[in-house]
């Protein structure tokens, strides 16, 4: 995201941190009986996972929800959407390196935090943990192999 091709204050130290970059961006493949028992809560009367919008579930200008593996976070997840040509949510997502291996298995953490304050347009929900599995990016297979040169 930042080009080298002109001097700014801060160069060398981002050309450090260019050279071993610490996380990768990655999408996650959302486990679909996950996703649909997190929907089915809306139609309970106790605590409900937070609304899942369609096609895209941002709810926040910038949403952050965390993603863990063995109970610790690896990443964050910046967007949530459902892809009608794949027939799955999907997440993009910035993974610690190490755990952005294609097929890695992960955990999505949908909804705000408990305690973190609450913002007007965001409804009273709980926390709901989702399977998820590293994927590429882009997800669609034409569009990696078909529509950009790598």
């Amino acid at each position: 995201m930042v080009k080298f091709d002109h001097e700014f204050v801060g160069r060398e130290a981002l050309e450090k941190i260019a050279k071993n970059p610490r996380r990768t961006k990655v999408t996650l493949a959302l486990d679909s009986q996950d996703v649909m028992q997190a929907m089915g809560t809306m139609f309970d009367k106790g605590p409900r996972a937070k609304f899942f919008e369609f096609p895209s579930a941002v709810y926040a200008t910038w949403p952050y929800d965390k993603v863990v593996k063995n109970g610790k976070t690896i990443g964050i997840s910046t967007w949530v959407g459902y892809s009608s040509n794949e027939g799955k949510m999907l997440t993009l997502a910035i993974l610690d390196q190490e755990h952005a291996n294609m097929g890695s298995e992960v955990t999505f953490v949908w909804g705000e935090q408990p305690g973190t304050g609450s913002k007007p347009t965001v409804e009273s929900h709980v926390q709901k943990k989702i399977r998820a599995v590293v994927s590429p990016v882009p997800y669609s297979e034409v569009a990696r192999e078909a529509y950009r040169t790598t």
